[in-house]
Protein backbone atom coordinates (compact mmCIF):
# COMPACT_ATOMS: atom_id res chain seq x y z
CA UNK A 1 0.00 0.00 0.00
CA UNK A 2 3.05 2.18 0.49
CA UNK A 3 3.90 2.87 -3.00
CA UNK A 4 0.64 2.94 -4.14
CA UNK A 5 0.14 5.92 -1.96
CA UNK A 6 3.62 7.31 -2.98
CA UNK A 7 2.22 7.07 -6.61
CA UNK A 8 -0.88 8.43 -5.64
CA UNK A 9 0.55 11.51 -3.91
CA UNK A 10 2.47 12.37 -7.06
CA UNK A 11 -0.57 12.16 -9.25
CA UNK A 12 -2.83 14.89 -6.90
CA UNK A 13 -0.12 16.77 -5.22
CA UNK A 14 -0.42 19.65 -7.39
CA UNK A 15 -3.81 19.84 -7.61
CA UNK A 16 -5.25 22.97 -5.90
CA UNK A 17 -7.41 22.37 -2.17
CA UNK A 18 -9.27 24.14 0.15
CA UNK A 19 -9.73 22.53 3.77
CA UNK A 20 -12.48 24.57 5.59
CA UNK A 21 -12.91 23.72 9.13
CA UNK A 22 -14.14 25.88 12.21
CA UNK A 23 -12.89 23.79 15.03
CA UNK A 24 -9.32 25.80 15.61
CA UNK A 25 -7.60 21.74 16.80
CA UNK A 26 -9.49 20.03 14.04
CA UNK A 27 -8.04 22.74 11.37
CA UNK A 28 -4.59 22.87 12.43
CA UNK A 29 -4.32 18.73 12.97
CA UNK A 30 -5.93 18.20 9.83
CA UNK A 31 -4.10 20.72 7.61
CA UNK A 32 -0.61 19.00 8.60
CA UNK A 33 -2.21 16.19 7.47
CA UNK A 34 -3.51 17.20 4.06
CA UNK A 35 0.09 18.92 3.22
CA UNK A 36 1.59 15.09 3.22
CA UNK A 37 -0.48 14.36 0.09
CA UNK A 38 -0.87 18.17 -1.30
CA UNK A 39 1.78 20.79 -1.91
CA UNK A 40 -1.46 23.78 -2.47
CA UNK A 41 -3.84 23.48 0.62
CA UNK A 42 -5.46 26.76 1.55
CA UNK A 43 -7.63 27.15 4.93
CA UNK A 44 -10.73 28.81 5.64
CA UNK A 45 -12.48 29.20 9.53
CA UNK A 46 -16.03 29.05 7.84
CA UNK A 47 -18.31 28.37 4.80
CA UNK A 48 -18.33 32.36 3.83
CA UNK A 49 -14.57 32.64 4.45
CA UNK A 50 -14.56 29.20 1.96
CA UNK A 51 -16.55 30.23 -0.45
CA UNK A 52 -15.20 33.89 -0.85
CA UNK A 53 -11.54 31.67 -1.08
CA UNK A 54 -13.42 29.50 -3.67
CA UNK A 55 -14.41 32.72 -5.51
CA UNK A 56 -10.95 34.04 -5.51
CA UNK A 57 -8.47 30.98 -6.61
CA UNK A 58 -11.40 28.13 -7.89
CA UNK A 59 -10.07 25.23 -6.27
CA UNK A 60 -10.14 21.37 -7.33
CA UNK A 61 -10.54 19.74 -4.14
CA UNK A 62 -12.93 20.84 -1.31
CA UNK A 63 -12.71 19.39 2.40
CA UNK A 64 -15.27 20.93 4.55
CA UNK A 65 -17.20 20.64 7.84
CA UNK A 66 -20.56 20.39 7.37
CA UNK A 67 -21.95 22.06 10.95
CA UNK A 68 -20.09 26.03 10.99
CA UNK A 69 -20.76 29.22 11.68
CA UNK A 70 -21.63 32.00 9.02
CA UNK A 71 -22.28 29.62 6.52
CA UNK A 72 -22.67 25.72 6.95
CA UNK A 73 -20.84 23.36 5.07
CA UNK A 74 -23.73 22.52 2.77
CA UNK A 75 -24.59 26.11 1.63
CA UNK A 76 -20.96 26.78 0.14
CA UNK A 77 -20.61 23.60 -1.36
CA UNK A 78 -24.45 24.58 -2.84
CA UNK A 79 -22.48 28.08 -3.87
CA UNK A 80 -19.42 26.67 -5.06
CA UNK A 81 -20.96 24.29 -7.07
CA UNK A 82 -22.74 27.20 -9.32
CA UNK A 83 -19.20 28.69 -9.74
CA UNK A 84 -17.77 25.06 -10.58
CA UNK A 85 -19.70 21.86 -11.16
CA UNK A 86 -16.33 20.04 -11.59
CA UNK A 87 -15.09 20.22 -7.95
CA UNK A 88 -14.20 17.77 -6.12
CA UNK A 89 -16.16 17.72 -2.29
CA UNK A 90 -15.69 15.75 0.48
CA UNK A 91 -17.20 16.29 3.40
CA UNK A 92 -15.77 15.87 7.21
CA UNK A 93 -17.84 15.70 10.26
CA UNK A 94 -18.23 14.61 13.53
CA UNK A 95 -21.68 15.52 13.47
CA UNK A 96 -24.74 13.30 12.93
CA UNK A 97 -25.53 15.22 10.29
CA UNK A 98 -28.07 13.27 8.04
CA UNK A 99 -25.66 10.80 5.56
CA UNK A 100 -28.31 11.22 2.77
CA UNK A 101 -28.82 14.93 2.89
CA UNK A 102 -24.62 14.74 2.34
CA UNK A 103 -23.77 12.32 -0.16
CA UNK A 104 -26.59 14.59 -2.26
CA UNK A 105 -23.91 17.34 -2.58
CA UNK A 106 -20.62 15.65 -2.45
CA UNK A 107 -18.30 13.45 -3.56
CA UNK A 108 -17.22 11.76 -0.56
CA UNK A 109 -18.27 11.98 3.15
CA UNK A 110 -16.21 11.04 6.22
CA UNK A 111 -16.47 10.77 9.74
CA UNK A 112 -13.59 12.77 11.78
CA UNK A 113 -10.98 12.18 12.07
CA UNK A 114 -9.68 11.26 8.62
CA UNK A 115 -7.48 8.41 8.22
CA UNK A 116 -4.46 7.48 6.14
CA UNK A 117 -7.39 4.50 4.50
CA UNK A 118 -9.70 7.52 3.92
CA UNK A 119 -7.06 9.31 2.34
CA UNK A 120 -5.98 6.26 0.01
CA UNK A 121 -9.68 6.19 -1.07
CA UNK A 122 -10.41 10.02 -1.51
CA UNK A 123 -6.72 10.14 -3.63
CA UNK A 124 -8.32 7.43 -5.85
CA UNK A 125 -11.69 8.93 -6.48
CA UNK A 126 -9.47 12.32 -7.06
CA UNK A 127 -7.52 10.59 -9.73
CA UNK A 128 -10.85 8.57 -11.51
CA UNK A 129 -12.35 11.97 -11.75
CA UNK A 130 -9.35 14.17 -13.28
CA UNK A 131 -8.16 11.57 -14.98
CA UNK A 132 -4.53 11.68 -13.50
Amino acid sequence: MNNEIKELKQKVKNLKVIYVEDEDDMRMGTEIFLNKFFTNVTIAVDGKEGLDKFEENNFDVVFTDILMPNMNGLEMVENIKKIESDVFIVTLTASDVEKEEIEKSVDLYFRKPISYENMFTIMNEIVNKFKL
